[in-house]
Protein backbone atom coordinates (compact mmCIF):
# COMPACT_ATOMS: atom_id res chain seq x y z
CA UNK A 1 0.00 0.00 0.00
CA UNK A 2 1.54 3.44 -0.93
CA UNK A 3 2.03 6.06 1.66
CA UNK A 4 -0.49 8.27 0.07
CA UNK A 5 -3.34 5.49 0.33
CA UNK A 6 -2.43 4.65 3.86
CA UNK A 7 -2.92 8.44 4.80
CA UNK A 8 -6.54 8.88 2.74
CA UNK A 9 -7.45 5.40 5.39
CA UNK A 10 -6.17 6.29 8.64
CA UNK A 11 -8.69 7.92 9.34
CA UNK A 12 -11.48 6.53 8.52
CA UNK A 13 -10.16 3.49 9.95
CA UNK A 14 -10.01 5.07 13.27
CA UNK A 15 -12.62 6.58 13.53
CA UNK A 16 -14.11 3.02 13.03
CA UNK A 17 -11.69 1.15 15.70
CA UNK A 18 -12.30 4.05 18.00
CA UNK A 19 -15.97 3.70 18.16
CA UNK A 20 -15.84 0.12 19.63
CA UNK A 21 -12.98 -0.36 22.55
CA UNK A 22 -13.58 -3.66 21.70
CA UNK A 23 -11.97 -3.73 17.81
CA UNK A 24 -9.54 -0.29 19.29
CA UNK A 25 -7.94 -2.75 21.81
CA UNK A 26 -7.78 -5.66 19.50
CA UNK A 27 -5.88 -3.93 16.95
CA UNK A 28 -3.22 -2.28 19.74
CA UNK A 29 -2.33 -6.09 20.60
CA UNK A 30 -0.89 -5.72 16.78
CA UNK A 31 1.32 -3.32 17.43
CA UNK A 32 4.61 -4.47 18.82
CA UNK A 33 7.69 -3.05 20.23
CA UNK A 34 5.87 -0.38 22.68
CA UNK A 35 5.99 -2.18 25.74
CA UNK A 36 1.74 -1.93 25.77
CA UNK A 37 0.54 -4.33 27.98
CA UNK A 38 -3.55 -4.22 26.70
CA UNK A 39 -6.21 -5.09 29.23
CA UNK A 40 -7.55 -8.67 29.21
CA UNK A 41 -10.17 -10.50 31.77
CA UNK A 42 -7.22 -11.86 33.35
CA UNK A 43 -5.29 -8.83 34.12
CA UNK A 44 -5.15 -7.38 37.54
CA UNK A 45 -5.56 -3.66 36.94
CA UNK A 46 -5.35 -0.83 35.06
CA UNK A 47 -3.04 2.09 34.73
CA UNK A 48 -3.81 4.41 31.63
CA UNK A 49 -3.44 8.16 31.66
CA UNK A 50 -2.26 10.75 28.77
CA UNK A 51 0.73 10.57 27.64
CA UNK A 52 3.08 12.62 29.70
CA UNK A 53 1.07 12.20 32.95
CA UNK A 54 3.41 9.36 35.00
CA UNK A 55 1.88 6.05 33.45
CA UNK A 56 5.53 4.81 33.24
CA UNK A 57 6.39 5.50 36.43
CA UNK A 58 3.56 4.67 38.65
CA UNK A 59 3.68 1.08 36.70
CA UNK A 60 7.43 0.94 37.75
CA UNK A 61 6.96 1.20 41.23
CA UNK A 62 3.90 -0.85 41.35
CA UNK A 63 5.83 -3.85 39.57
CA UNK A 64 8.73 -3.28 42.35
CA UNK A 65 6.17 -3.61 45.02
CA UNK A 66 4.29 -6.45 43.91
CA UNK A 67 5.74 -8.42 41.08
CA UNK A 68 2.93 -10.56 40.65
CA UNK A 69 0.48 -7.86 39.82
CA UNK A 70 -0.35 -8.40 36.22
CA UNK A 71 -1.02 -4.62 34.77
CA UNK A 72 -2.47 -3.03 31.47
CA UNK A 73 -1.08 0.03 30.38
CA UNK A 74 0.51 3.01 28.06
CA UNK A 75 -2.39 2.42 25.24
CA UNK A 76 -3.03 6.01 26.21
CA UNK A 77 -6.46 5.93 24.81
CA UNK A 78 -9.81 6.28 26.20
CA UNK A 79 -10.94 3.03 24.79
CA UNK A 80 -8.48 0.78 26.65
CA UNK A 81 -9.73 2.42 30.07
CA UNK A 82 -13.71 1.66 28.53
CA UNK A 83 -12.63 -2.00 27.76
CA UNK A 84 -11.11 -2.52 31.13
CA UNK A 85 -14.64 -1.17 32.71
CA UNK A 86 -16.62 -3.54 31.10
CA UNK A 87 -14.09 -6.34 32.33
CA UNK A 88 -14.33 -5.27 35.88
CA UNK A 89 -10.77 -4.85 36.01
CA UNK A 90 -9.82 -2.04 38.70
CA UNK A 91 -8.95 0.91 36.66
CA UNK A 92 -6.77 3.83 37.65
CA UNK A 93 -6.35 6.96 35.49
CA UNK A 94 -3.22 9.48 36.11
CA UNK A 95 -4.00 12.58 35.46
CA UNK A 96 -1.79 15.74 35.32
CA UNK A 97 -2.77 19.54 35.17
CA UNK A 98 -3.28 20.04 31.58
CA UNK A 99 -0.25 22.85 30.75
CA UNK A 100 2.18 20.74 32.18
CA UNK A 101 1.25 17.46 30.71
CA UNK A 102 0.24 18.80 26.77
CA UNK A 103 3.47 20.91 26.80
CA UNK A 104 5.40 18.39 27.84
CA UNK A 105 3.72 15.83 24.65
CA UNK A 106 4.05 18.40 22.22
CA UNK A 107 8.03 18.62 22.65
CA UNK A 108 8.47 15.15 22.90
CA UNK A 109 7.04 14.90 19.71
CA UNK A 110 8.81 18.04 17.67
CA UNK A 111 7.02 19.54 14.98
CA UNK A 112 3.99 16.70 14.46
CA UNK A 113 1.78 18.22 16.51
CA UNK A 114 0.51 21.75 17.68
CA UNK A 115 0.09 22.61 21.08
CA UNK A 116 -3.29 23.24 20.57
CA UNK A 117 -3.93 19.97 18.84
CA UNK A 118 -2.50 18.19 21.78
CA UNK A 119 -4.94 19.90 23.99
CA UNK A 120 -7.98 19.28 21.93
CA UNK A 121 -6.69 15.84 22.75
CA UNK A 122 -6.45 15.78 26.52
CA UNK A 123 -9.96 17.59 26.72
CA UNK A 124 -11.37 14.35 24.58
CA UNK A 125 -9.96 12.20 26.86
CA UNK A 126 -10.50 13.17 30.18
CA UNK A 127 -14.33 14.61 29.54
CA UNK A 128 -14.61 11.02 28.47
CA UNK A 129 -13.12 9.39 31.32
CA UNK A 130 -14.94 11.69 33.97
CA UNK A 131 -18.15 9.99 32.78
CA UNK A 132 -17.21 6.60 34.05
CA UNK A 133 -17.58 6.74 37.62
CA UNK A 134 -15.70 3.03 38.28
CA UNK A 135 -12.44 4.88 37.22
CA UNK A 136 -10.97 5.80 40.28
CA UNK A 137 -8.46 9.16 39.33
CA UNK A 138 -4.48 9.71 40.31
CA UNK A 139 -2.98 13.14 40.49
CA UNK A 140 0.61 13.30 39.11
CA UNK A 141 1.64 14.87 41.64
CA UNK A 142 1.01 12.09 44.03
CA UNK A 143 2.25 9.51 41.82
CA UNK A 144 5.41 10.99 41.47
CA UNK A 145 5.64 12.94 45.08
CA UNK A 146 4.21 10.31 47.57
CA UNK A 147 4.58 7.30 45.31
CA UNK A 148 4.55 4.53 48.33
CA UNK A 149 1.56 5.88 49.71
CA UNK A 150 -0.04 6.26 46.25
CA UNK A 151 1.13 2.40 45.50
CA UNK A 152 -0.80 1.21 48.92
CA UNK A 153 -4.11 3.32 48.07
CA UNK A 154 -4.05 1.86 44.26
CA UNK A 155 -3.02 -2.07 45.45
CA UNK A 156 -5.26 -1.43 48.27
CA UNK A 157 -8.68 -0.14 46.25
CA UNK A 158 -7.69 -2.83 43.69
CA UNK A 159 -8.07 -5.82 46.67
CA UNK A 160 -4.05 -6.59 46.16
CA UNK A 161 -2.09 -5.31 49.24
CA UNK A 162 -1.66 -8.89 50.11
CA UNK A 163 0.46 -9.00 46.90
CA UNK A 164 2.90 -6.17 48.47
CA UNK A 165 6.29 -7.98 48.63
CA UNK A 166 9.01 -5.26 49.03
CA UNK A 167 9.27 -1.70 49.83
CA UNK A 168 10.46 0.69 46.74
CA UNK A 169 13.21 2.64 46.54
CA UNK A 170 13.39 6.00 44.45
CA UNK A 171 16.40 4.92 43.03
CA UNK A 172 15.12 1.52 41.69
CA UNK A 173 12.38 3.29 40.25
CA UNK A 174 14.56 5.57 38.10
CA UNK A 175 16.45 2.53 36.70
CA UNK A 176 13.27 0.74 36.08
CA UNK A 177 11.53 3.93 34.31
CA UNK A 178 15.12 4.29 32.02
CA UNK A 179 14.76 0.08 31.18
CA UNK A 180 11.54 0.49 30.19
CA UNK A 181 12.64 3.68 28.09
CA UNK A 182 15.35 1.94 25.80
CA UNK A 183 13.22 -1.05 25.06
CA UNK A 184 10.44 1.31 24.27
CA UNK A 185 13.25 3.46 22.09
CA UNK A 186 15.31 0.53 21.09
CA UNK A 187 18.17 1.95 22.60
CA UNK A 188 17.60 5.92 21.39
CA UNK A 189 18.50 8.00 23.63
CA UNK A 190 17.23 11.34 22.25
CA UNK A 191 16.83 13.46 25.08
CA UNK A 192 13.21 14.98 24.19
CA UNK A 193 11.78 11.48 23.58
CA UNK A 194 13.01 9.12 26.83
CA UNK A 195 10.83 8.66 29.66
CA UNK A 196 13.00 10.40 32.19
CA UNK A 197 12.75 14.46 32.74
CA UNK A 198 16.38 15.38 30.93
CA UNK A 199 17.76 19.08 31.11
CA UNK A 200 17.06 19.54 27.19
CA UNK A 201 13.83 18.62 27.19
CA UNK A 202 13.50 20.96 30.35
CA UNK A 203 14.96 23.81 28.54
CA UNK A 204 12.95 23.38 25.69
CA UNK A 205 9.62 23.56 27.75
CA UNK A 206 10.37 26.82 29.28
CA UNK A 207 11.28 28.37 26.20
CA UNK A 208 7.81 27.43 24.20
CA UNK A 209 5.65 27.48 27.42
CA UNK A 210 4.44 31.02 26.98
CA UNK A 211 3.58 30.87 23.34
CA UNK A 212 1.92 27.73 24.02
CA UNK A 213 -0.25 29.23 26.99
CA UNK A 214 -0.84 32.06 24.37
CA UNK A 215 -1.71 29.42 21.99
CA UNK A 216 -4.03 27.33 24.43
CA UNK A 217 -6.49 30.55 25.09
CA UNK A 218 -9.71 29.69 25.78
CA UNK A 219 -9.36 25.84 25.04
CA UNK A 220 -6.87 26.19 27.81
CA UNK A 221 -9.17 27.78 30.51
CA UNK A 222 -12.03 24.82 29.54
CA UNK A 223 -9.28 22.44 30.02
CA UNK A 224 -8.25 23.79 33.22
CA UNK A 225 -11.93 23.36 34.30
CA UNK A 226 -11.98 19.88 33.21
CA UNK A 227 -8.74 19.37 35.40
CA UNK A 228 -10.43 20.63 38.64
CA UNK A 229 -13.70 18.98 38.33
CA UNK A 230 -12.06 15.56 38.39
CA UNK A 231 -9.43 16.78 41.17
CA UNK A 232 -12.81 17.30 42.75
CA UNK A 233 -14.14 13.70 42.84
Amino acid sequence: MSPSVYRRMKAPLRNVLEASPTLYCGAARLKTGRNREVVTRSSDLLVESFPRSGTTYLVASLGLAAPSVRIASHVHHKAHVQLAVRYGVPSFVLIREPMAACTSATVRLGDQVTFRQMLERWCRYYSALAELPQVQFVSFESATGDTAATVGRVLGSAGLSDRIVTAIDHDEIIAAVEAFSERRRKGDRDPMRVSVPTPERKARIKEVADEFRRQGGELLRQADEIYARIEAL
